[in-house]
């Protein structure tokens, strides 16, 4: 992978937030959602990105309901359904 000899500064927000510059993130393919895990080493601060997660569409619990017809008529019959597996 190459690395790229250009220092890029950012600065920390309100509430510990940063942007990172968009000339670090595309080489890298980064993209919102992305899980970024950090560590420290000294004085740095090191970012690495886990691999991407699958980018296609995500759905709610809304989203499937009736998806599968017959099994649950609400979202409160999902959640009792749900319960009743954990306490199981």
């Amino acid at each position: 992978m190459k690395t790229s000899s250009r220092i890029q500064v950012t600065e920390l927000r309100v509430g510990n937030q940063i942007t990172l510059p968009a000339s670090v993130v595309a080489p890298v393919g980064l993209r919102e959602g992305d899980i970024l895990r950090f560590a420290t080493s000294q004085d740095r601060v090191i970012i690495t990105a886990q691999a991407p997660r699958d980018r296609g569409r995500t759905y709610t619990m809304s989203d499937l309901l009736g998806a599968a017809p017959g099994l649950y008529d609400s979202v409160a019959d999902v959640d009792a359904e749900v319960a009743a597996s954990r306490a199981d």
